[in-house]
């Protein structure tokens, strides 16, 4: 049995006999994941997976953005504002968490600082040894 026009999909859904998700769609998802990943906090101990998951869901989210066609069908407009939407919330949490970030950089760079001094408390002298006396 032939398959009508009508039972046909569209042609930019279809790549070589297999169905081919639209690049919105996949920005939704990845879209999904990277709030869902944002909305559960920065850990305070053990933070470098949290960043590298978060820098590997900008990657993806980057290299599809660049993908995204010219025109859009209503229902990827929808999924459009979704994402939108979700980027209200997860563009200030990201800068939140950022600024955490830099804080505690220069608290433990402080830290270090003082911890230096305090281990070698004459390092910041001067080394010439030279004094001057005011008396005449």
């Amino acid at each position: 049995m032939e398959r009508s026009d009508s039972d046909q999909p569209p042609p930019a859904a279809w790549r070589n006999g297999t169905r081919v998700m639209p690049a919105v769609k996949i920005l939704l998802e990845i879209t999904k994941n990277l709030f869902d990943h944002v909305m559960a906090g920065l850990p305070k101990e053990d933070r470098e997976p949290y960043i590298e998951r978060l820098n590997e869901l900008l990657e993806q989210r980057q290299a599809i953005i660049e993908k995204l066609p010219g025109t859009y069908s209503e229902e990827e407009q929808r999924m459009g504002k979704m994402i939108v939407k979700m980027n209200e919330t997860i563009d200030p949490l990201l800068t939140r968490q950022f600024e955490e970030i830099k804080h505690n950089l220069s608290i433990m760079k402080l830290k270090k600082e003082k911890n230096t001094q305090y281990a070698n408390p004459y390092q910041t002298m001067s080394a010439d040894g030279m004094y001057f006396d005011k008396k005449k």
